[in-house]
């Protein structure tokens, strides 16, 4: 089976990336800490827990926040 391409919205902006993909092998792609990241899919918050199993699909519009401490 050969893996096709779709196109996202990541905070605004249109990107296109491999399909399938789950929430958690996309995040993968960014190398980010495990912690502080905050995932929604078409404005619903993906609970941590539900990445591994919450498919990304063609058209979705992703919103990737990542908490900064400091002040």
């Amino acid at each position: 089976m050969s893996n096709s391409t779709m196109s996202i919205t990541l905070n605004g902006k249109k990107q296109e990336l491999a399909a399938p993909t789950s929430v958690a092998n996309f995040l993968l792609s960014f190398s980010l800490p495990a912690k502080g990241i905050a995932v929604a899919i078409n404005n619903e918050v993906i609970p941590r827990e539900q990445w591994e199993h919450t498919q990304i699909a063609d058209g979705n519009e992703i919103l990737l926040i990542q908490a900064f401490s400091g002040g």
